[in-house]
């Protein structure tokens, strides 16, 4: 379970410094940061988890339900942290 929170965890971060990076740097290149990012982020997190299952002990149906419950639950934080800065942009 720890394996899959970690995992999940990288990528949250990740697409946070995405995010961060790509909010005033204009539409295009936010899109790009996001949808670009979510590409390798997808990739790195398939690599780390077939790396993670083929060399070590870990429970593989335990590393699958933390890692999907984390990622959906970092999911929803980017998804509101875009909808509040799009808000705060809307307001200014």
């Amino acid at each position: 379970i720890i394996a899959g929170l970690v995992v999940a965890g990288i990528n949250g971060a990740l697409a946070a410094v995405a995010l961060r990076w790509g909010q005033h740097k204009g539409m295009q290149v936010f899109m790009v940061a996001i949808f670009g990012g979510m590409i390798l982020r997808l990739m790195l997190v398939a690599v780390c988890s077939v790396l993670l299952l083929k060399l070590t002990p870990v429970d593989p149906k335990g590393y699958a339900a933390s890692l999907v419950a984390a990622y959906l639950f970092f999911l929803v934080l980017e998804i509101l942290y875009v909808m509040k800065k799009n808000a705060d942009k809307a307001e200014k």
